[in-house]
């Protein structure tokens, strides 16, 4: 992805593509979601609104995720300091029209980093990034676009009606188009970046 080597976002996003990459084994079906997501789309600059950035609840489990990460040191701690140097300027939302509960509107938070509305505005992709309380719940839902998460706590992810299971710390998650899919956190909070190709035409 081209960038301008100056701003600490294309930093993270060039840290991301790479750590994905290396994570993801050789399927398919994640290697072209990632050639779209990742491929030759330059990145336009930041937009900056001049107003205090939003922050929700679960915002506060913020300092204890990127500690994690950046005590483990690596690519994962490299991703994790990037990303907590933009974080400051990032708006956070919990999608209260998705979800309906006010115990998720409080235990959970996302900000789009890339994307439409996004930190970087981008009709071609979206990546952003999800912190959940422990023990709480992102229930069954379901995008026309396919997407890669990058994990980066303990957490279980499901697809359809499939088992839960937990991918790990650095493991990657691949949704299919349209799939049904959930996540949920258990005694630690979950924290995960996702990307997504918005334009749904196999390449």
């Amino acid at each position: 992805m081209t960038a301008n080597k100056h701003q600490p976002l294309h930093t993270f996003v060039d840290l991301l593509g790479a750590e994905i990459r290396l994570r993801m084994g050789n399927d398919p079906a994640r290697d072209a979601a990632h050639r779209r997501i990742f491929g030759n789309t330059a990145l336009a600059e930041t937009q900056a609104s001049g107003e205090r950035p939003q922050r929700q609840p679960a915002c506060g489990y913020l300092p204890a995720c990127f500690a994690e990460l950046e005590k483990r040191g690596g690519n994962l701690g490299k991703l994790a300091a990037a990303l907590r140097e933009i974080e400051p300027h990032l708006n956070w939302n919990n999608q209260a029209e998705r979800r309906k509960s006010p115990a998720l509107a409080k235990n959970y938070a996302d900000s789009f980093i890339v994307g439409p509305g996004g930190f970087v505005p981008s009709d071609d992709i979206q990546i952003g990034v999800s912190v959940m309380a422990p023990h709480t719940t992102y229930p069954d839902h379901r995008h026309p676009p396919e997407e890669l998460y990058l994990v980066l706590s303990q957490g279980e992810w499901r697809q359809n009606a499939d088992p839960w299971h937990e991918p790990g710390v650095g493991g990657v998650v691949y949704n299919p188009p349209d799939i049904v899919h959930a996540m949920r956190a258990d005694a630690k909070p979950l924290f995960a970046i996702w990307c997504l190709p918005l334009d749904n035409t196999p390449h």
